[in-house]
C-alpha cells in the first residue's frame, strides 16, 4: 500500500438554472464561467421579464432562478414576487449593481434566497452562491413543514409582540413563544421536563430581572440546557460578543436597522448549526465504533464507550445497553456506565416479556417502548427499589436488531424528570441505537467479509481497502460521495490520486513506518477531490493481519473536516475582528503592536500609538439611537482605514475608541501629522439612513516607543491617558504622552498657522543677491530673488525652518507665485530706473513645477509687471525635473516658448544624467555650493566642478557657481572656465533698497530714466 492520504467530498448535484438577463455580454460571461467552474449547472437564458415568465411555464422545472434587477420590461423584483405568489419550488438569487442596497432589502423581504453584486470577481463566486441558495431553499421548505419552535425572553411585551408579528408575516414557520423575564424562561423550560420541546432560545441582553449573559450562564452551567441560544443586544461590542461566545451562545445579533429580516435567518442558522454539530457527534461516535470493530476490541468496551459518548453529548440522560444472551434468552447488561450497582444486579438475567420493564418489553416485542413516568406504571411493578435508587422518572427503550430483524437486545435511555423527548434528540438516540445494534451484530460474526460489507454499508465515513501492492481493492458509497470518484474509477488505482500536494515525502514516509510497525496510523491530512478542491480530513489507517500476523490488507476510514474547519475559521475571525466595522479588535491590535515593538527593537526604530476617541459620541446614541451611532462608527472607520498607510494598523477597541499603530515611525512629527489628519477626517459630516447629517470630532492621544513604554499594554495605557488630556484641553485636539513632544507638535502647528497668515499680513519679503560674471568686464549680470520672512517682532526667520513646512503643506504654491510676481515687478522697476542689473532669477519649488497651469501663471506674472520674458530666469531643481521626465520636458518647452531663461538649480545633488539633460531645453547649470565650499586645487570637489563645466560647455549651457566666498575659489573657477558666480564674496541676499546701493552696481553707474534700456524692455508695458 502507498502512504498517500485519502480525500473526500460530495460531487455537486445537477442543477437547472434560469438566468434572466438582457445583456448578451453578461449572459455569455456567466455561461462561460459556469461551464468552466461548475459543469453540473445547466444554464438557460431569458432576455426579458416576459421571456422569463414564458420559460418558467414552458421549460420548467428549474432549481434556481437567477435574475438581474433591471430588465427592459420590468424588474427582477416583479418576477420574484410572481414566483413566490405562485409557490413555485425554486430558489431565487438576485443580481444587483453596486448601490442597490434598498433593492436588496426589498428582494429579501419578498422571499429572495440570496443576492450577488456584479462587482470584481462575482462570476467566480456565482457557482457557490447558486449551490448555497438551492440548499438554503430546500432547508427553508423543510423548516416550513416542521416549523421552528422558539422561546423568546424579551425585554418587554411590546418588543416580543413586534418579533412575533414579523415572524408571522415573513416567516410563518418560525413560531415564537414569549417569556417576559429570565425567570419565566427558566420556568417554561422546566415545564418541558428533562427535554424541552423548543428548537432555539432567543435571549435579549437587557431583561427585567437579569442580563442575557447571566441567563446564558445559568442555562449552560447550572441547568445543562443544550438548546442553541441566540443573544440579541442593542449594539455590538467585542467584549460582549466574546463573553457571549465563552458562555456558549451560538449566535449574536444587534438591533440595527432591518435586524428583524436577519432574525429568522439567524435563528435558522443557529438551529442548523446545532443539528450539524449533533450530526458530527453521531459521525464521530460511528467512526469510533468502526475503528474499534476493525481493531477487534471487546464488545463490552465498544458499548461502554458508545453509552458514555451519548451521555457526554446529552448529560441529562443516562444509557444502558442490554443484550439477549444467545444461550439463556435472558438479558444481561452490555453497558450501563452511569447506573449504580443495583441496576446491574436487578437486570442481570432479567427475562424479556410483556410488562417486564421498558427494556424487557422492547426486547420481547421488537418495538420501541416509552414510559413518560415510571412511578406507578405497570411495567415497573416489582422494580420500585431499583427505580428509587437509580433516580430516573422516564424511560425510552429501543430494540436492537440485526439486518434480518432478529432482536439482539434493548437500548435504554433514562431521564431524571418525567417526559420522553421527540424530534432531533429522538432521532439522535435512534442513530446511537442503530450503531449499538451494528456493533453487537458485527462483533458476533466471525466472517470477515460480512463484517467488512456491513461496516461499508452502514457508515457515512469514507472507507477503502488497499492491498499490499498499494492498489485500492474496494470502496464504500461514502468514499464516492466524499472524493467524487466512482467505485470503478477508484478500484485498481492508487491512493496517490487523492494527493493534495500540501504534504512532503517525509510526512508519508512517517505515516507508512507507523502503520507497518504498530498496525495503526491516525491523523489529519489534506487531500484533493476529483473536482480539484483541496479539503482537510481525519484519516485512520489500520492493518488487517492473518493468523500468522502478516498484514494482508489495509483499511482507511476517512472523516471530512471541511465544515468543521469553516466553523473554526468563522470563530477565529470573530475572535480577532470587530463584528461592526470588521477592523482588528483589541486582542489582534495588541498582538500586532507587540510584533511592531519586537521589530522596532531589532531595527532600532520608533513605533507610534494613536488612541482615537470620538467626542460626545454618547449624544448621538442618545438622541438618534444606536443604529445611527453604528452607521457613524462604520463610516468613520472606513475613512480612517483609507487615511492610513497599508502597513499600519487601525483597530476598534470598543465603543467609539479606535487605535492606530504606526509600525516604523521616523519622528514624533509624523505621528502628529497623522493625528491631525484623523481629526480632519472625523470632523467631516456623516449622513445616516434617516437623511440627517451628523457632525462629529475626535481627540487623539499619542505615545511613542521606546520613550513612553516598553510593552504594548503600557503604550496603549499611556496613549489613552494622553487622549483624556486632549479632551480636557478642549476636544478635537492631540496630546503626546510626553509634554515636551506635545509642545513641539503645538509649536509646529502654530508655525503652520502663522505661515498661512504671513502672506495675508504682508510679512514676506524678497531679498536679492547679485549674479556676477567671472570676466573682469562683466560686472553684475543679474539678481536671484530669495524669500525671507520678517516676523511681527522684526526678526527674520531662517528659510531652512519655514520653507520645508511650506512645501509639506502646499503653501509654497501661493507663496512662490507671490515671489514670482514680486520679483518681476521689482525687476521692471529697476530697469525703468536705469539699474544695469541684467535679469532676475526666481526659484520654482517642486510643488510649483508640478502645477498644471504653471506656464499660464508665469505668463500672467510677466504680463502684469510688463517685464520682458528675456529678463526672467526660472531655476528648477534636479529632483523636480527627474520626477516625471516626460511632463518636465513638456513644461520646459512651454516656458521656453514664452522666452524666459531656464536653469537647473543645485546641480550635482540629484540624479540627472547627460542623457536626460540633453532632452531638457536649458540655458544654465548652477553648481551646488557644497562642491564650491570644499573646492581646492586637485581636490575631488575641483574634479567634479571641472567635469560639470566641461559637460555644460558640450551642451552649450552656461554655468554659475553658488556660494563663492574666497578669492581662491574665484581664481579656480576662472581657470576652469565657469561663466558666473554668486556668494557672500560679493554680497549676501539683501533687501531691494540695499541691493541698489551695492558697489558692484554703483561701479557701472545708473542710467537715467529709460535711456540705454534694451529694445525689448521698451516694448513691454505694465498693465494700467
Amino acid at each position: 500500500m502507498t502512504t498517500d492520504p485519502i480525500r473526500m467530498l460530495p460531487q455537486p448535484r445537477a442543477m437547472r438554472v434560469l438566468y434572466v438577463e438582457d445583456s448578451e455580454a453578461d449572459a455569455d460571461l456567466a455561461r462561460r464561467a459556469l461551464a468552466r467552474h461548475a459543469p453540473h449547472i445547466d444554464l438557460q437564458i431569458a432576455t426579458s421579464l416576459g421571456d422569463g415568465r414564458t420559460r418558467l411555464e414552458r421549460d420548467g422545472p428549474f432549481d434556481v432562478l437567477l435574475t438581474d434587477l433591471r430588465l427592459p420590461d420590468g424588474t427582477g423584483l416583479e418576477l420574484l414576487a410572481e414566483v413566490r405568489k405562485q409557490g413555485l419550488p425554486l430558489a431565487v438569487v438576485m443580481l444587483t449593481g453596486t448601490g442597490d442596497q434598498e433593492a436588496v432589502v426589498a428582494a429579501l423581504k419578498v422571499g429572495a434566497d440570496d443576492y450577488l453584486v456584479k462587482h470584481d470577481d462575482y462570476l467566480k463566486r456565482l457557482p457557490r452562491r447558486l449551490d448555497e441558495a438551492r440548499e438554503r431553499f430546500s432547508a427553508s421548505r423543510a423548516a416550513l413543514r416542521r416549523g421552528l419552535q422558539v422561546l423568546y425572553a424579551g425585554k418587554d411585551a411590546l418588543d416580543a409582540e413586534l418579533v412575533r408579528r414579523h415572524c408571522a408575516q415573513y416567516a410563518p414557520h418560525v413560531r415564537i413563544e414569549a417569556a417576559e423575564s429570565a425567570a419565566a424562561m427558566l420556568a417554561r423550560l422546566a415545564e418541558g421536563g428533562c427535554m424541552p420541546e423548543f428548537d432555539v432560545l432567543l435571549v435579549d441582553y437587557r431583561l427585567p430581572d437579569m442580563d442575557g449573559l447571566e441567563l446564558t450562564r445559568i442555562l449552560r452551567l447550572e441547568r445543562n440546557v443544550h438548546l442553541p441560544i441566540v443573544l440579541m443586544a442593542e449594539r455590538g461590542g467585542e467584549e460582549l460578543a466574546a463573553s457571549a461566545l465563552r458562555l456558549g451562545v451560538n449566535d449574536y445579533l444587534t438591533r440595527h436597522e432591518g435586524y428583524l429580516f436577519e432574525l429568522t435567518a439567524t435563528l435558522e442558522k443557529a438551529h442548523q448549526q446545532a443539528l450539524l454539530a449533533r450530526d458530527q457527534e453521531v459521525r464521530v461516535a460511528r467512526a469510533a465504533v468502526l475503528d474499534q470493530l476493525v481493531a477487534m476490541e471487546p464488545l463490552g468496551a465498544i458499548l461502554d464507550g458508545l453509552a458514555r459518548r451519548l451521555h457526554g453529548i446529552e448529560p441529562r440522560l443516562r444509557v444502558s445497553i442490554l443484550l439477549i444472551d444467545p444461550v439463556t434468552g435472558g438479558l444481561r447488561v452490555g453497558a450501563a456506565p452511569d447506573m449504580p450497582p443495583i441496576f446491574h444486579a436487578s437486570l442481570e438475567g432479567f427475562v424479556p416479556g410483556d410488562g417486564h420493564g421498558a427494556c424487557g418489553t422492547a426486547a420481547w416485542s421488537g418495538n420501541a417502548v416509552a414510559t413518560d413516568d415510571v412511578l406507578g406504571h405497570q411495567h415497573w411493578v416489582g422494580l420500585e427499589d431499583m427505580v428509587e435508587q437509580c433516580g430516573f422518572r422516564a424511560v425510552l427503550a429501543l430494540p436492537l436488531k440485526d439486518d434480518t430483524g432478529r432482536v439482539l437486545g434493548a437500548f435504554g435511555v433514562y431521564f431524571d424528570a418525567p417526559g420522553v423527548p421527540g424530534g432531533a434528540l429522538r432521532e439522535r438516540i435512534d442513530e446511537f441505537a442503530r450503531i449499538a445494534a451494528l456493533a453487537v451484530q458485527t462483533s458476533r460474526t466471525a466472517e470477515a467479509q460480512r463484517l467488512s460489507a456491513k461496516v461499508f454499508e452502514s457508515t457515512h465515513d469514507g472507507l477503502m481497502v488497499v492491498d499490499t501492492a498499494g492498489c485500492i481493492v474496494t470502496v464504500n458509497p461514502a468514499f464516492t460521495t466524499i472524493t467524487g470518484y466512482r467505485a470503478d474509477e477508484a478500484i485498481g488505482a492508487k491512493p496517490s490520486m487523492l494527493k493534495s500536494g500540501r504534504h512532503d515525502a517525509m510526512f508519508y514516509a512517517t505515516m507508512w513506518q507507523n502503520l507497518l510497525q504498530t498496525g495503526l496510523w491516525q491523523g489529519e491530512v489534506w487531500n484533493r477531490r476529483k473536482n480539484g478542491e483541496i479539503y482537510p480530513q481525519w484519516l485512520t489507517l489500520s492493518a488487517v493481519r492473518n493468523a500468522a500476523g502478516a498484514a494482508t490488507q489495509f483499511v482507511g476510514v476517512m472523516t471530512d473536516l471541511s465544515q468543521l474547519r469553516h466553523s473554526e475559521q468563522q470563530l477565529e475571525h470573530l475572535s480577532h475582528y470587530d463584528p461592526l466595522t470588521d477592523l482588528p479588535n483589541r486582542l489582534l491590535a495588541q498582538s500586532r503592536l507587540e510584533h511592531a515593538i519586537d521589530q522596532a527593537r531589532r531595527h532600532r526604530n520608533m513605533v507610534g500609538v494613536l488612541y482615537v476617541d470620538l467626542d460626545r459620541f454618547k449624544n448621538i446614541n442618545d438622541s438618534l439611537g444606536h443604529p445611527a451611532g453604528d452607521q457613524v462608527l462604520v463610516e468613520i472607520a472606513g475613512r480612517l482605514r483609507d487615511g492610513i498607510r497599508a502597513e499600519d494598523t487601525l483597530a476598534r477597541l470598543g465603543g467609539d475608541d479606535f487605535l492606530v499603530i504606526i509600525d516604523t515611525l521616523q519622528s514624533p512629527d509624523e505621528a502628529a501629522i497623522l493625528a491631525r489628519k484623523i481629526i480632519a477626517l472625523a470632523e467631516q459630516p456623516c449622513r445616516v439612513t434617516s437623511g440627517q447629517e451628523i457632525a462629529s470630532s475626535a481627540s487623539v492621544g499619542i505615545s511613542i516607543f521606546p520613550d513612553d513604554g516598553e510593552s504594548a499594554t503600557e503604550l496603549i495605557q499611556h496613549a489613552d491617558a494622553a487622549m483624556y488630556r486632549a479632551k480636557d484641553r478642549g476636544r478635537g485636539t492631540i496630546q503626546f504622552y510626553l509634554s515636551e513632544l506635545t509642545a513641539a507638535a503645538n509649536e509646529r502647528l502654530e508655525l503652520e498657522l502663522q505661515l498661512r497668515r504671513a502672506l495675508e499680513r504682508g510679512e514676506f519679503r524678497v531679498f536679492y543677491q547679485p549674479l556676477v560674471g567671472l570676466e573682469p568686464s562683466c560686472g553684475a549680470v543679474g539678481a536671484e530673488a530669495l524669500l525671507r520672512w520678517r516676523q511681527p517682532d522684526g526678526s527674520l526667520m531662517s528659510p531652512m525652518r519655514f520653507i520645508p513646512l511650506a512645501e509639506e503643506t502646499g503653501l509654497i504654491v501661493p507663496i512662490g507665485e507671490w515671489v514670482l510676481r514680486e520679483a518681476c515687478a521689482q525687476a521692471r522697476n529697476w530697469l525703468d530706473r536705469g539699474l544695469p542689473f541684467g535679469s532676475v532669477a526666481v526659484n520654482l519649488s517642486v510643488r510649483q513645477f508640478r502645477e498644471k497651469d504653471l506656464v499660464d501663471r508665469v505668463a500672467d506674472a510677466l504680463d502684469r509687471s510688463g517685464l520682458a520674458p528675456s529678463r526672467l530666469e526660472l531655476e528648477i531643481t534636479e529632483s523636480a525635473l527627474m520626477s516625471d521626465v516626460g511632463e518636465a520636458v513638456a513644461k520646459l518647452d512651454g516656458l521656453r516658448a514664452l522666452g524666459v531663461g531656464l536653469a537647473v538649480d543645485d546641480f550635482g545633488t540629484g540624479y540627472s544624467s547627460l542623457a536626460y539633460l540633453k532632452r531638457f531645453p536649458l540655458d544654465k547649470l548652477k553648481i551646488d555650493q557644497s562642491f564650491i565650499r570644499g573646492m581646492s586645487a586637485g581636490s575631488n570637489d575641483e574634479a567634479i566642478v571641472r567635469a560639470t563645466i566641461a559637460m555644460a560647455q558640450s551642451l552649450a549651457l552656461k554655468t554659475l557657481a553658488e556660494g563663492v566666498e574666497t578669492e581662491v575659489q574665484l581664481q579656480i573657477l576662472r581657470i576652469l572656465g565657469c561663466d558666473m558666480y554668486q556668494g557672500y564674496i560679493t554680497s549676501p541676499p539683501v533687501p531691494p533698497e540695499e541691493f541698489e546701493r551695492l558697489p558692484i552696481l554703483q561701479a557701472v553707474g545708473w542710467r537715467a530714466g529709460a535711456a540705454g534700456r534694451d529694445l525689448d524692455d521698451t516694448l513691454v508695458l505694465p498693465r494700467p
